[in-house]
């Protein structure tokens, strides 16, 4: 019994199914859709919770519940994962607005694991309702599952502009993206503005939109140019300090407190920094670090004398990530 041969050229062959697999790494996995500012593993972890009712006003249900809802119903994939990312939309010090409102162990600005999925506990925190309320008013498309049993949304019918105000990060294959997070009250007054007026260029626009704003705080250091190049540009670069301020003593002491640090640094990692440059005198007015973190932050840097403080900060700024 004969079979017939297919012959093609390896370079197209090649091609294709690369071409293939990229463009199913930045659709279903990597980038957020521009219309809820959500990946996939994101869009589905809050389509699970609404469909099992564990909105604002329910209580809150062990993660293991709606990571496992998640999994056997539409993302086939690892459970470490899918914990992970929706431990990250607990975490108020890595979104801006979080999605999902955690209780529990959900990690710190330390670098702490969060705990394991059976002592956690979740549900949705009442601005979901305006990226979900309309799902049920036929506004968006549905598609089936992965194994063709039930149906999710391509995109959800989403009024808050969250891929601005919550930023996002992906590395797909040949694309890429990272969108800082914004102030949602900044972003609404420039949609108003931009409904009255459809043809605002980018300096009209800034007028309301400052510049991008994280949820750890922190100091931008660019220059508006520069802001308004990265705008206009879609990429650049953004430099941010902490903030600190000095405390007086008694007897004319002084120290210096660190109130907040740049986005996405690691609080205990920069403290160890803090505390090399203490060991090795090469700053030698600083004698002692302590954090004294609460749901605040509050570094406690002790100087010995009468230093210049501006000076002594910045080396901090130079030699540490507190600027960034």
């Amino acid at each position: 019994m004969s079979t017939k041969e297919k012959t093609s050229d390896i370079q197209v062959e090649l091609e294709q199914r690369f071409l293939a697999y990229a463009l199913s790494t930045i659709v279903s996995r990597s980038l957020p859709d521009v219309r809820d500012g959500l990946k996939p593993i994101h869009r589905r972890i809050l389509y699970a919770m609404d469909s099992i009712g564990v909105s604002a006003t329910a209580k809150h249900v062990k993660s293991a519940k709606i990571i496992g809802e998640v999994l056997g119903k539409y993302h086939p994939h690892g459970d470490a994962s899918t914990y992970e990312s929706m431990v990250r939309m607990a975490q108020d010090f890595s979104m801006r607005y979080p999605l999902v409102d955690g209780k529990g162990n959900f990690g710190s600005l330390d670098g702490d694991a969060p705990a394991a999925y059976r002592y956690t506990e979740g549900r949705l925190p009442p601005i979901t309702s305006y990226l979900l309320g309309d799902l049920k008013k036929d506004t968006v498309d549905f598609r089936q599952n992965y194994d063709n049993t039930l149906k999710e949304p391509v995109v959800l019918p989403s009024v808050v502009p969250n891929l601005l105000v919550n930023g996002a990060s992906g590395i797909a294959v040949g694309m890429a993206c990272s969108f800082p997070s914004h102030n949602l009250n900044e972003v609404i007054a420039a949609l108003v503005a931009m409904i009255k007026e459809p043809g605002l260029t980018i300096p009209q626009l800034m007028k309301h939109i400052k510049g991008p704003d994280f949820p750890t705080g922190g100091i931008i250091l660019n220059p508006k140019t520069e802001l308004r190049q990265a705008y206009k540009d879609g990429s650049g670069a953004i430099r941010i300090r902490g903030e600190w301020t000095v405390e007086n003593l008694a007897r004319g002491k002084k120290q210096i407190i660190l109130t907040s640090i740049p986005y996405g640094i690691n609080k205990a990692r920069l403290i160890e920094k803090i505390a090399e440059i203490i060991i090795a005198k090469k700053l030698p007015p600083l004698i002692d670090v302590r954090d004294e973190s609460d749901e605040k932050i509050r570094v406690v840097l002790e100087v010995k004398g009468s230093p210049d403080l501006e000076k002594l900060m910045s080396y901090l700024f130079k030699h540490t990530e507190f600027e960034s």
